[in-house]
């Protein structure tokens, strides 16, 4: 494109709404700045490996390293998975993840600190999460007669609680 005033390269293009019609404006640097619009000294970094990087950080900026690894000991989820599905296992997430929830946490609740209800903490509660978790897996690998058992185990919490 060419610049509007005095037909060199445009390097600023603006498009306005005017009355309801849309007005395109393309100008030199030396227009633009005489126009009052204020320009960058220099030019964004465009270069791919400034995109990558920004892309990189923005998106898997946490998921880089040893948290993306981490598995939490009751539930056996890991950061990845909690990461791809959205939930998590159990209450010990919460104190696992820490590093990788408490920014999320800021950025969608504007806060870390919970001060709202509280569940009841039922007496055996992480037993079941465990257990359940086992039954999955157990299904998963169709070892039905590992499942059968843990499903067993569940029942019978489940009658004592």
């Amino acid at each position: 494109m060419i610049c509007q005033k005095c037909q060199n390269e445009a390097v600023v293009h603006l498009t306005e709404l005017v009355d309801g019609r849309r007005r395109e404006r393309h100008l030199c640097v030396d227009c633009a700045r005489e126009a009052g619009l204020t320009l960058p000294d220099a030019p964004p970094d465009l270069g791919l490996d400034a995109v990558l990087q920004g892309l990189i950080q923005k998106n898997v900026g946490e998921l880089v390293g040893e948290l993306a690894e981490s598995r939490c000991p009751d539930c056996r989820l890991r950061y990845m998975d909690f990461r791809t599905g959205g939930r998590l296992g159990c209450p010990h997430d919460y104190r696992v993840f820490r590093e990788g929830l408490l920014p999320m946490l800021q950025r969608f609740h504007g806060a870390t600190r919970h001060v709202g209800k509280q569940a009841r903490l039922r007496p055996g509660a992480s037993l079941r999460l465990r257990l359940r978790s086992q039954l999955r897996q157990a299904v998963a690998r169709e070892d039905y007669e590992e499942a059968a058992r843990l499903r067993d185990q569940l029942r019978l919490k489940d009658q004592h609680a």
